[in-house]
């Protein structure tokens, strides 16, 4: 009976020690879980802020931050946010050019001679952004550019006793860091080094072009050759009629964008405003404007294009002219009617006025010569419904010394249909 007992006994010792032995192992198998656990939390926490800073390294190797000519502009007292008295403020023109958007921290400047910002003044000048106008400060509101944008202003506030040398002819005295909210400094020089030999050839490019007509002959402001008028072609515009009139962009003033129409006070046209619109136009319209054809001309054809002074120098434009081809005997020709600068008409017969670099301006063609038809056939051919007019458009100072420049441009065309 004895021996009975001893071995119940053993059996219940060796039970319990298998319970105990499972609890060790499974609070070991808890440990090891919970450490894992623990260990992969820190380490996706790890990747998410090596994850964070390599794209706030890509990111600040992606800004790209450059100075339009002439760089820094400078204010009269009174005018664009500069106050009347106690400062001399300055347009600064930049470019974002890379792929994310750039806010600026800081503005360094740092001149060498004159009274600008060299010792007593503050060495280099701090310009911190400010929400009011404030010495040695610059507008809080620019200090924002989106990816891609272009000709963005910020007004710098300085005060009357700091003026930046700016010397003529312009060469570097100034010194100017531009610093970003992720570290990056962008400097550049002003004044501008001017180009050595004069201007490129290559100093300016074309970019919107549009279209606008008119009727040959005008009464009392009233059309009264047949003819057509782009005034009543655009969106909402008063005459604006289904078959003749089909332009649907709304209407925007100068300067207008790219899809937008747009009018113009021309002097030398025969209402004095011409209305330009997408370089688009239907058959009908298009055989008005006929100067050698099977047409009576009843309509005067114009054409516009953008150009920007992409040089470092200041031009200006007294001649140009244009040739668009659709074949080889179909030609619109035109001559330059004029240059429409900082909302201004200039003709070609006044003055030209002076285009600053990196600035923008109009160039106003009336056409001259519309030649069609093949010997002495009709325009257009049989089973042609549209045609596209393509060429070039030249433009010339028209200088007879070492300042002489010329260039020749591809334009984007026109486009001529049957109808709307």
């Amino acid at each position: 009976m004895s021996g009975i007992l001893l071995i119940f006994r053993l059996r219940r010792r060796r039970a319990v020690s298998t319970l105990i032995g499972g609890m060790i192992v499974l609070v070991l198998l808890l440990t090891a879980l919970g450490t894992m656990v623990f260990v992969s939390q820190q380490y996706d926490q790890y990747q998410q802020i090596v994850n964070k800073m390599a794209q706030y390294h890509n990111q600040q190797q992606s800004e790209e931050l450059v100075a339009n000519s002439p760089g820094l502009t400078v204010l009269t007292p009174g005018t664009q946010n500069c106050p009347a008295s106690g400062y001399n403020c300055y347009s600064m023109t930049v470019s974002n050019v890379g792929a994310v958007g750039v806010q600026i921290t800081t503005i360094y400047i740092n001149s060498t001679t004159g009274s600008g910002c060299i010792i007593p003044n503050p060495q280099p000048c701090i310009l911190n952004p400010s929400s009011a106008t404030n010495p040695y400060s610059f507008q809080q509101s620019a200090r924002y550019l989106n990816p891609g944008e272009t000709k963005h202003i910020v007004i710098l506030y300085l005060p009357s006793t700091v003026t930046l040398p700016n010397p003529t002819p312009g060469f570097p005295r100034n010194t100017v860091f531009i610093i970003t909210s992720r570290g990056n400094v962008f400097p550049f020089q002003w004044p501008f080094q001017p180009l050595i030999g004069g201007q490129s050839l290559s100093a300016f490019s074309f970019g919107v072009m549009k279209i606008a007509y008119q009727c040959t002959t005008y009464s009392s402001g009233v059309c009264s050759s047949g003819g057509y008028d782009s005034i009543h072609d655009y969106q909402g515009a008063s005459g604006h009629t289904t078959g003749t009139y089909c332009h649907g962009e709304a209407l925007q003033n100068y300067p207008a964008a790219s899809n937008y129409a747009e009018q113009l006070s021309v002097p030398s046209a025969n209402s004095g405003v011409l209305t330009f619109v997408n370089p688009w136009i239907i058959q009908k319209i298009f055989d008005a404007s006929d100067t050698l054809g099977d047409y009576t001309q009843t309509t005067w054809l114009y054409i516009y294009a953008d150009v920007v002074n992409t040089g470092n120098t200041a031009y200006t434009i007294s001649s140009g002219s244009i040739d668009l081809t659709w074949s080889g005997s179909d030609h619109l020709d035109a001559s330059l009617l004029g240059t429409y600068y900082n909302g201004h008409f200039y003709a070609t017969a006044s003055t030209p006025p002076s285009i600053a670099p990196g600035t923008s301006y109009y160039v106003i063609f009336k056409m001259t010569t519309i030649t069609l038809g093949v010997s002495g056939g009709t325009w257009p051919p049989a089973n042609q419904q549209s045609a596209m007019f393509w060429g070039s458009a030249s433009l010339t100072d028209n200088a007879e010394d070492q300042s002489y420049f010329a260039g020749t441009i591809l334009l984007s065309g026109l486009w001529v249909r049957a109808s709307c």
